[in-house]
């Protein structure tokens, strides 16, 4: 009796520990991109292989009552407004490289993740939050494997 209540407990774990990601993850999603990024302070940066400072480049974000996930290959551009600590979230837009344009919000724990990429005066680390405005230009031709 023991073992089956061990074994029904250990099958119900083993259910709530699926990851939430509903998505495929690609290979391409841990891929480096080629950006202009707008900071907070309006500071303009051209980046090469920039990109999640650990996991999939793949956005999570609130729409409504569901949750997103984009992966960076599907966005053009990503713009983050403020925080905003009464709500819980920064609000932001979503244009894809199919032309569709999505408003969102990004949760503070989403807006802390850092992100990094190369520049010509050397590696640039930034949050999410930070960030006023990504323009994605193309996959880098770096391997993500050489990532500082």
């Amino acid at each position: 009796m023991r073992a089956l209540w061990t074994t029904g407990l250990m099958a119900v774990i083993c259910l709530f520990a699926i990851p939430a990601s509903a998505g495929t993850i690609y290979e391409i999603d841990y891929a480096g991109y080629d950006v202009t990024l707008t900071d907070s302070k309006k500071v303009k940066t051209e980046l090469t292989d920039f990109a999640f400072w650990t996991g999939p480049n793949i956005l999570v974000a609130q729409r409504g009552d569901a949750k997103v996930e984009i992966p960076f290959r599907k966005i053009r551009t990503l713009s983050v407004g403020k925080y905003l600590p009464v709500k819980g979230h920064s609000p932001a837009t979503v244009v894809t490289t199919r032309g569709k344009t999505y408003k969102l919000q990004i949760t503070r724990f989403e807006g802390r993740r850092y992100l990094s990429g190369k520049s010509d005066f050397g590696t640039l680390r930034i949050q999410l939050m930070q960030c006023a405005n990504l323009h994605f230009k193309r996959l880098s031709h770096t391997d993500p494997r050489d990532r500082d």
